[in-house]
C-alpha cells in the first residue's frame, strides 16, 4: 500500500503530465472504439443468411442491392419446378450521385410481408390496391431526409407520397418500398426483376444453378458479400489503430520510467525494509492505471459522441456506429493491453537494479 501511496502522490505533482499522457492513451483508444462500434454497426445492419428463404438471382451479383435482372419467365420456371411461393422483387440503387443515392426495392403488394420482417413506427404499410405513386420507407431513410407520412419523397425524378415509416434491424431501414409494377414502370424494365424470393427446402437449394447464369443463393448473402467488401478497408484501420495503441504504451513506459527513477531512492528504501520486487510494479502500475484510466473516459465520451454525429454513407448504403457490450469490452481489453505494456517494461528494467545503487545518492 505505501507504494501504491507513493505512486498517486508523484503522480497528483504531475498533473499537467498526466493530463498529456491520458490523451495520448484516449488517441488510440477512441480510434479503436469507434472503428469496432462501426463493425458492430455494419454486422448488425447487414446481417448473413435467412434460412428460411432462398433468392434467385444472376450469377456473381448482389441482387438484394443491385446488379441483377431476370426476365418474368424465370419465375414461371421456379413454379413449374414446384416452388410453392415465388416472389418477385426489384432491388436496385438510383440517384445521381453517392450523395443522393437511393436504395429502392419494387415489391408485390399482395404478399411482400410474407419474407421480410417489419413493424409500422408511422403512417400504413402498403396495401393491395394502392394508387402507384405511394411509398412506405426505412425509418432510417426517414430520418436521413427528415421524411413523416404525408410528405413527398423524389425517387429518380418522380414524386412519391409517404404513406408508412417502417422499423427493421436489417439493411431495409435504408430503403424506399413501391409497388413492383411502378418500379417496373419507373425503371422501364418492363416485367423483368431484379430477385425471385423462394422458400428454402423446396425443390430448390442454395447454391443450386439454373440455365442463362442464374444462380440460388440463401437470403442474404448479399450482405455477406457486402461485408467482405468492406473487410479490408477495417483491416488497414485496424493495423493503423494498433500502431498507435503501440506508441501510446511506449510513450507510457518512458513517462512511467522517468517518474519512478525521480523517485528511485523512495523505491529503493521500500525495497530495504523488506517490500518485493511487486511494489515498484504495483507503483508504476497504480500510475499507469490512473492515466489509461482517464483517458479510456475521455476516449469513450469522444467516440460516441463522434458515433453519434458521423455515418458512413457510400451509394445508399449506410453504417452507423454501435456501441454494444461486445464493443465495449475489446475497446476495454485494448486499454487494458496498452497500461499493462505501459507499466511492465518499465518495472522490469527498475527491478534489475542493485539496491545499492539506486540508494547511492547523485
Amino acid at each position: 500500500m505505501s507504494a501504491l501511496r507513493l505512486g498517486l502522490r508523484e503522480l497528483s505533482k504531475h498533473s499537467r503530465l498526466m493530463l498529456v499522457m491520458s490523451l495520448a492513451v484516449a488517441i488510440p483508444l477512441m480510434c479503436y472504439f469507434l472503428l469496432d462500434a462501426f463493425k458492430a454497426g455494419l454486422q448488425s445492419r447487414y446481417p448473413q443468411g435467412y434460412g428460411d428463404y432462398l433468392v434467385v438471382q444472376v450469377s456473381g451479383s448482389l441482387g438484394e442491392f443491385y446488379g441483377s435482372r431476370l426476365l418474368a419467365s424465370v419465375g414461371e420456371d421456379l413454379r413449374a419446378a414446384g416452388a410453392s411461393l415465388v416472389l418477385p422483387e426489384i432491388h436496385t440503387i438510383v440517384g445521381t450521385t453517392t450523395e443522393n443515392a437511393l436504395l429502392l426495392r419494387g415489391i408485390p403488394l399482395e404478399n411482400y410481408a410474407l419474407v421480410e420482417e417489419y413493424h409500422m413506427a408511422a403512417g400504413r404499410p402498403l396495401m393491395p390496391g394502392d394508387a402507384p405513386r405511394l411509398a412506405m420507407i426505412g425509418a432510417r431513410l426517414a430520418e436521413e431526409l427528415n421524411l413523416l407520412p404525408g410528405d413527398v419523397i423524389s425517387i429518380r425524378a418522380r414524386d412519391f407520397q409517404v404513406v408508412g415509416i417502417f422499423e427493421t434491424d436489417t439493411y431495409a431501414g435504408n430503403e424506399a418500398w413501391i409497388s413492383l409494377e411502378a418500379a417496373q414502370t419507373l425503371l422501364g424494365w418492363g416485367t423483368d426483376v431484379s430477385v425471385y424470393v423462394i422458400p428454402n427446402g423446396e425443390t430448390f437449394q442454395e447454391g443450386d444453378t439454373l440455365p442463362g447464369g442464374i444462380s440460388v443463393v440463401r437470403k442474404g448473402d448479399s450482405s455477406a458479400a457486402l461485408l467482405a467488401e468492406w473487410q479490408p478497408f477495417f483491416r488497414l484501420l485496424t493495423t493503423i489503430t494498433a500502431a498507435l495503441g503501440l506508441a501510446a504504451a511506449v510513450a507510457l513506459a518512458s513517462i512511467l520510467w522517468r517518474l519512478a527513477w525521480i523517485q528511485r531512492r523512495e523505491l529503493a528504501i521500500l525495497r530495504s525494509i523488506g517490500f518485493g520486487k511487486g511494489s515498484l510494479a504495483g507503483y508504476l502500475f497504480v500510475q499507469g492505471s490512473v492515466i489509461t484510466l482517464t483517458g479510456s473516459l475521455t476516449a469513450s465520451l469522444g467516440a460516441q459522441a463522434l458515433g453519434t454525429l458521423a455515418e458512413i454513407k457510400t451509394a445508399g448504403i449506410s453504417i452507423q456506429a454501435l456501441f454494444d457490450q461486445r464493443v465495449m469490452l475489446t475497446s476495454l481489453g485494448f486499454a487494458v493491453l496498452i497500461c499493462v505494456g505501459g507499466t511492465s517494461i518499465p518495472a522490469w528494467w527498475l527491478n534489475r537494479f542493485n539496491l545499492t545503487a539506486l540508494l547511492r545518492s547523485e
